[in-house]
């Protein structure tokens, strides 16, 4: 069933809730147009489609697009211009830039640009408004937004505003740190916390970690959040440790009822997929303009759905920055089954995506970061921490691995001793563990996410 707040008008959204065969004839039409453009303008794809002796005519319907190579992040983020359609001849709002965010994913610390048109950025206002109404939020809410701003334009500060404009209700930036020099208007905890007390937001949309230290911080101030009954929260995993510790955070600052939504957000969508409940999986809000398969990670033959694999992003309808087939580099499993708890017959993500090459060599030992995270998770719940590799000598690059784990709070020598024993468990390597202040984790400079695995080592910059 719909949720109560809706309106004819609303095309998008109602597309959710149609069954399959509705969606996946809008799903063609938009691809058909969407192959017209790439065909004529696309740099990038022009090429591949050279390469492989391809012409428009083999794009007949939604399986067609799987005769494309899966396309990798690495090849964006080498020539990211060569991903942008040409504009010229088409309509003013089709060439003309609205924005350009940046991706936080490359390794060699220099973001790569996402570009949006005008009519790009129309179509990210009925996104976001999608996701809003996924999640159950009326024209009575009001939005803490709790994400900072960064050096580098990233989706997540701004895009929470254009989601508060695209329900037209009110948002209150709480502006939390100082990316830069060049930029004093930063606020310390304790203002966040009356920011929000001050608002009576009833939403509050972060990084679960910091939307953690705002709470706990609530509590200790006395500060008075029974108003909030929402959290939205994205870029971090989130067991299901975390999600029992933020409801507990939730608590103590006097939201006992609010609800706690993940999305699985990326600057390659300019939004995310998210839950209406938890536990109901990971909706594409915007079937209209996204299509979301699932393949081997291998062969890169697509699945059935329920089988895990490699997420790929297909853009529908966009005119600047355009990617077909994409890897997100995540793993996760596909359902078209329409959702038991709103009805959507939109895709869906059924477990939240694990990074798909997340191996490295410590000391020699390929392992899993994820494996260790996630122990790390399972008994830190909602605290801070940072896994971080180095080598022993900065200025040697053959220098012996050192694994360290850096934890928010103060010394205890029993949590540090078993801390070190459920690294070793998981990863065969045994960590040194020092505690830190929370601050200390955090680089609003660097990104609006928190990183919580950093391989510092010389070959790996």
């Amino acid at each position: 069933m719909l949720h109560a707040f809706r309106d004819d008008s609303a095309m998008s959204y109602e597309l959710l809730f149609r069954d399959r065969a509705a969606i996946e004839a809008v799903q063609q039409s938009a691809l058909a147009e969407m192959m017209d453009l790439v065909c004529e303008r696309h740099p990038f794809y022009r090429s591949v489609l050279a390469d492989r002796n391809l012409r428009r005519v083999a794009f007949r319907s939604l399986s067609d697009l799987a005769k494309l190579p899966v396309t990798t992040k690495a090849a964006y983020m080498r020539e990211p211009e060569r991903f942008v359609l040409s504009g010229e001849g088409l309509p003013e709002e089709m060439r003309m830039v609205w924005d350009t965010m940046y991706t936080t994913g490359s390794t060699s610390g220099r973001p790569t640009p996402f570009v949006s048109t005008c009519f790009d950025f129309y179509n990210i206002l009925a996104l976001q408004r999608n996701m809003l109404r996924l999640r159950g939020v009326t024209q009575h809410d009001i939005i803490a937004n709790l994400f900072p701003v960064t050096r580098a334009p990233h989706g997540a500060w701004i895009r929470t505003l254009h989601a508060a404009a695209s329900l037209n209700i009110p948002v209150v930036s709480a502006m939390p740190g100082n990316p830069s020099p060049y930029f004093d208007l930063g606020n310390g905890l304790d203002e966040v916390v009356r920011i929000v007390e001050r608002h009576k937001a009833t939403i509050l949309w972060g990084v679960p970690s910091y939307v953690n230290r705002v709470l706990e911080r609530a509590a200790r101030l006395g500060a008075d959040f029974s108003p909030v009954h929402r959290v939205f929260v994205t870029g971090e995993a989130l067991p299901e440790a975390f999600r029992g510790a933020l409801r507990e955070a939730l608590r103590r600052s006097g939201a006992e009822r609010a609800a706690i939504s993940i999305s699985y957000g990326s600057t390659e969508m300019q939004g995310g997929m998210v839950e209406c409940a938890p536990g109901a999986g990971y909706h594409n809000p915007a079937p209209d303009q996204f299509l979301v398969e699932v393949v081997d990670r291998d062969t890169h033959e697509p699945l059935p759905d329920g089988e895990p694999g490699l997420v790929l992003l297909t853009h529908l309808k966009r005119r600047g920055t355009v990617l077909l087939r994409y890897a997100l580099g995540d793993i996760s499993e596909r359902s078209r089954e329409r959702c038991p708890h709103c009805g959507a017959a939109t895709e869906r993500l059924m477990t939240l995506p694990r990074r798909a090459d997340a191996l490295v060599k410590i000391k020699g030992m390929l392992v899993n970061p994820d494996l260790m995270l996630e122990a790390l998770e399972a008994e830190l719940g909602a605290r801070a921490f940072q896994v971080v590799i180095a080598g022993a000598d900065p200025d040697a690059p053959l220098s012996a691995d050192v694994l360290s784990l850096r934890v928010s709070g103060d010394t205890d020598a029993v949590l540090a001793e078993r801390l070190a024993a459920t690294v070793k468990q998981a990863v065969g390597v045994t960590p040194s563990v020092d505690f830190v202040h929370a601050d200390a984790l955090a680089d609003p400079s660097a990104s609006w996410k928190a990183k919580r695995f950093i391989d510092r080592r010389p070959t790996n910059a």
